[in-house]
């Protein structure tokens, strides 16, 4: 017996967590600013903002599936 929750709106979703992001990477970026970098690691760069993954991660959470897969 599963728990689903209510219709998940992922616009919605997708604004909040992106709202979110955008001001976590600004406090990042003035901090890391402050920081020494050396030159030598790259960030690694996805297709996929990580907004856009975040939204999906909570959509299966909140969906019931038990697997990613079947998800």
């Amino acid at each position: 017996m599963s728990i689903r929750l209510p219709r998940l709106d992922l616009t919605q979703i997708f604004c909040d967590v992106d709202d979110c992001y955008i001001a976590f990477e600004m406090a990042c970026n003035q901090t890391l600013q402050l920081l020494p970098y050396d030159g030598e690691a790259k960030p690694y760069r996805s297709r996929l903002r990580l907004s856009e993954v975040m939204t999906i991660v909570i959509a299966f959470h909140g969906s019931g599936f038990r697997t990613f897969k079947d998800f």
